[in-house]
């Protein structure tokens, strides 16, 4: 299994575990790194109830399996790559991630290569049809991190679409969502659905389309798709739950990540232009 290593400077707190806290280290994670002593303080375990002094140094040492990708090597679109992340540009088309453990051919394959000998740990993903960036961390630490921000909203997705012209200026979309019965692959709106939440807003229109910005609120599968078709504007090219006109592709791109670096907590953002 790989070994981590991570360096910093503490902030005075009451207790190692409160230092912990204040770095957004998830509780799962804490309660590993004390049964591990894998907490150093100026060099030497610390019990967790025990105060941190401002500026001693802090190592965070663990072990932990890494997730199996077949690595290959192919052009990768990087939009911002760091010490914990990386965040790529996925094509539309290709799937984020294998289904199986010897599947090829999948943007964690890609990275898998690229990062070879280290490991990949994926955070999100996004349809096979739509394109645009997906952050990927390079350590389950941060893996961790990055999906508590994910649940707390901390962290920030926005996305391009094309959609038939007349869409308003702006809106909300708060419809739930669920499995269809009818097709597996498939989500519909359901009044015993989960929580769904979209904010959309026209950036331009055409004679026959408008380009609308997307903000997710919650991130559930084919949540913009089915959101916009429910109101009556499907996605151009969405073959699910739009009609059959054709088109190149799914008219639906990521195109901002906001997130804060995991242990610093600066704030961080990648771009990545639509392509249509």
């Amino acid at each position: 299994m790989p070994e981590f290593e991570f360096h910093l400077l503490a902030s005075a707190q009451p207790s190692v575990r409160a230092l912990l806290t204040a770095l957004r280290l998830p509780k799962k994670w804490q309660a590993h790194l004390r049964l591990t002593e894998g907490v150093l303080i100026a060099g030497r375990y610390r019990p967790f109830n025990q105060p941190v002094l401002a500026g001693e140094p802090v190592t965070l040492r663990f072990v932990a399996p890494a997730p199996l990708y077949q690595p290959e090597l192919s052009k990768l679109a990087i939009a911002y790559e760091d010490a914990n992340v990386i965040v790529v540009v996925k094509p539309a088309g290709m799937k984020p991630h294998p289904n199986q453990p010897d599947e090829t051919g999948t943007l964690m394959n890609l990275v898998a290569g690229y990062l070879a000998p280290k490991p990949a740990y994926i955070t999100h993903r996004l349809d096979m049809a739509t394109s645009g960036l997906m952050l990927i961390a390079k350590d389950p630490l941060s893996q961790a991190i990055l999906n508590q921000q994910l649940a707390t909203k901390t962290m920030a997705r926005s996305y391009q679409a094309l959609v038939p012209r007349g869409i308003a200026a702006s809106g909300d979309i708060s419809l739930p969502l669920g499995l269809d019965p009818n097709d597996k692959r498939k989500r519909m709106v359901r009044a015993d659905g989960l929580p769904a939440f979209t904010h959309f807003e026209r950036l331009e229109e055409t004679a026959t389309t408008s380009r609308v910005l997307l903000t997710l609120g919650t991130g559930r599968t084919h949540q913009l798709r089915v959101h916009l078709a429910a109101i009556g504007y499907p996605i151009i090219g969405d073959p699910l739950y739009g009609p059959t006109a054709p088109a190149e592709r799914l008219m639906l791109h990521a195109t901002k990540l906001t997130w804060r670096q995991p242990l610093t907590g600066k704030p961080l953002t990648a771009t990545a232009a639509a392509p249509f």
